[in-house]
């Protein structure tokens, strides 16, 4: 790391070393600009975290895909020499208990034919809501297009709960302008060094202060204060890169306050729950085509997480919005035991649990300085993402929920976001 630039001589003060924080000072690093990064964990990441303490299979306890060839995240990783592993789960989804790939359903199967359905819904957002049409959820527009109830419930799995929010809270006219400047491609990957080499990759050389929680940001008009837990930090502008759930919950105090549209804009967000369940086996139980599993459970969706040279023994549950709330509130013991019945049915087998060795989940939503997974927009709302990107005197705003023109919920979108914020300090 370099050495601690003196308070007085710093550009610009970053708050957050998530993606997006790390990606704004780089930017401003390279451009020249003084640049510290204040971060309230005693590790850079945010809402990237890999643990490395299981052995030979590490695991992404937050983001673990890159979602798109064509993005910043790619771009990142190629020019840090990193290697991509390609996932299709779009191709691969497996839907119901046992699991049966999706492509191999019988065509009038009712499971094929709803999940054909919501996506070619889903795929239609961007024609039919313009900006400034009047918005609906997602699951109203579902009904619009005559889906059953059923067919919703499997909808939400598929398309709302990877938004990290339910099918009836989940605006069709963010999802529209998010998909008129998508540019990142169908394409997924996991990397295969994982992303905690690609995020020190990104950090080297740079001013970072760990472990140090940000109380009050001051704009003075000529300079900006920040106080923190160790002291105060001067300089001529601040970058904000905390999750919204984190300045909904009034957790920095800012003088002046911010605008009464800029607090409405935050207000307007919805961050749920999101958790994510390993479970470690003696050998692995399912086949080597399975890569994406889905149903209607508590444990909707099911993933093998290591990389394709490795057959890890080991899958992920990623549960999000009213799914994981349900499931957060119970002790580790009862979710292991509830986890295990599901996947037994996913398989088709009954001898699951004999063969689990090891069992972590981790609750986003109990992590103080995220406070749920990645947010989302309800019906009417969609106006709040460009409010909250909107710099306001000496302060500028990046993170994952103010990508209002990359992808949202992404790690791209959050790199996206905090090299505009830089570029707005540069000018």
């Amino acid at each position: 790391m370099a050495g601690t630039i003196a308070d007085d001589r710093l550009d610009v003060v970053v708050i957050g070393a998530g993606a997006a924080g790390l990606a704004a000072a780089r930017t401003l690093h390279d451009a020249g600009a003084r640049v510290a990064v204040v971060e309230a964990r005693p590790r850079i990441g945010g809402r990237i975290w890999t643990e490395r303490s299981c052995g030979r299979y590490p695991i992404e306890l937050g983001a673990e895909l890159i979602h798109g060839a064509q993005t910043s995240t790619v771009e990142l990783a190629e020019a840090a020499g990193l290697t991509l592993d390609e996932v299709d789960r779009y191709n691969g989804l497996r839907w119901g208990a046992p699991a049966r790939p999706v492509n191999e359903l019988p065509p009038d199967d009712p499971a094929r034919q709803a999940i054909g359905q919501a996506r070619a819904v889903w795929g239609g957002l961007a024609a039919r809501y313009p900006d400034g049409a009047a918005d609906r959820s997602l699951a109203d527009e579902l009904r619009y297009n005559g889906l059953t109830p059923a067919a919703i419930a499997i909808a939400d799995v598929v398309l709302a709960q990877t938004c990290c929010a339910e099918a009836e809270s989940l605006s069709c006219l963010d999802a529209a302008r998010e998909q008129r400047v998508d540019r990142a491609g169908p394409r997924e990957f996991r990397l295969r060094e994982r992303y905690d080499t690609l995020l020190a990759w990104l950090a080297r050389d740079l001013d970072l202060r760990l472990g140090q929680p940000v109380r009050a940001i001051r704009d003075h008009g000529d300079r900006v204060t920040v106080d923190t837990t160790a002291g105060i930090i001067t300089a001529r502008r601040c970058i904000i890169t905390v999750p919204v759930a984190v300045l909904a919950a009034g957790m920095i105090r800012f003088d002046p306050p911010l605008s009464a549209r800029k607090q409405a804009a935050i207000a307007a967000f919805r961050t749920r729950p999101a958790t994510k369940h390993f479970f470690w086996f003696d050998a692995p139980l399912w086949d080597a085509g399975f890569a994406y599993a889905a149903h209607n459970g508590l444990f909707a969706r099911w993933w093998t997480p290591a990389h394709p040279d490795l057959a890890a023994p080991l899958l992920c549950s990623y549960v999000t919005a009213e799914r994981a709330a349900a499931l957060d509130r119970l002790a580790d013991e009862t979710v292991r035991e509830l986890g295990l019945a599901e996947l037994g049915q996913l398989l088709g087998r009954d001898d699951v649990a004999a063969h689990c060795v090891g069992f972590r989940r981790y609750r986003w939503a109990a992590d103080e300085y995220a406070r749920g997974g990645y947010a989302h927009l309800p019906p009417g709302m969609a106006w709040a993402r460009p409010v909250l990107a909107a710099a306001e005197g000496n302060l500028h705003f990046a993170g994952e929920a103010t990508a209002h023109d990359s992808n949202p919920q992404t790690v791209h979108g959050a790199i996206d976001s905090g090299r505009r914020a830089a570029h707005e300090c540069l000018r």
